[in-house]
């Protein structure tokens, strides 16, 4: 059995920890600069005509629709397309069976409907954020933000709870509804990830490093 004076030390070493992390916490939150509070916004629907965006494995381009942007203190962290387009998934040679098994050819060409994304401040503000888009009131492209990002945000990662987290620069997810393949997501970092739901196949195996970011 452990002496009294044992326990009262676990204890104490136990509340300092406690005491350390919450502190943590606390400062890092309200210094703004890991969490950040993101939300769907009528004022942030924008059209946009001619969209196109150049990933390491997956590009895609849309002649037209609307965008729902979700700004933090830091810029746009949230990305919600809302118009069709087309989409071109790859990938490194060395998973390019598994690819095929997945998606059935490589590379894989489909249409999608709408797109969630997460990308860093800094890399939106030098692809998307070039583009020259008109803000509109439109309650329909507000309603289809809104849903989207209420089925997609608290499944996608970069987030503590309802609370934003940047992803690094140059790392940007993108959750895709296509009509092949149904819900496709694509991440890609320093870490590449390709799967979809229905039925689920994933391309890479686990910490596959991406070739274009070592």
């Amino acid at each position: 059995m452990m002496p009294a004076h044992g326990f009262t030390y676990l204890s104490k070493i136990a509340i300092l920890m406690i005491v350390l992390w919450s502190s943590f916490l606390l400062s890092q939150d309200s210094q703004g600069s890991k969490f950040y509070d993101v939300q769907v916004s009528k004022d942030e629907i924008y059209e946009y005509a001619n969209l196109s965006f150049r990933g390491d494995f997956t590009s895609f381009d849309s002649p037209k629709g609307f965008l729902a942007l979700c700004k933090t203190e830091e810029g746009v962290t949230v990305v919600m397309m809302l118009g069709e387009g087309s989409v071109t998934f790859q990938a490194p040679e060395q998973v390019q069976d598994k690819f095929k098994e997945v998606l059935g050819a490589h590379p894989a060409r489909t249409t999608f409907k709408t797109l969630f994304m997460r990308i860093h401040p800094k890399e939106y503000g030098e692809t998307i954020g070039k583009l020259s888009l008109n803000k509109v009131s439109n309650e329909d492209a507000f309603a289809s933000a809104k849903g989207l990002f209420e089925d997609s945000f608290m499944r996608i990662p970069y987030h503590a709870g309802a609370k934003a987290i940047l992803p690094p620069y140059k790392t940007r997810v993108m959750e895709f509804v296509t009509p092949d393949h149904g819900k496709v997501w694509s991440e890609e970092g320093y870490w590449l990830v390709l799967r979809k739901y229905s039925p689920y196949g994933s391309v890479y195996p686990r910490d596959f490093v991406n070739p274009k970011q070592k």
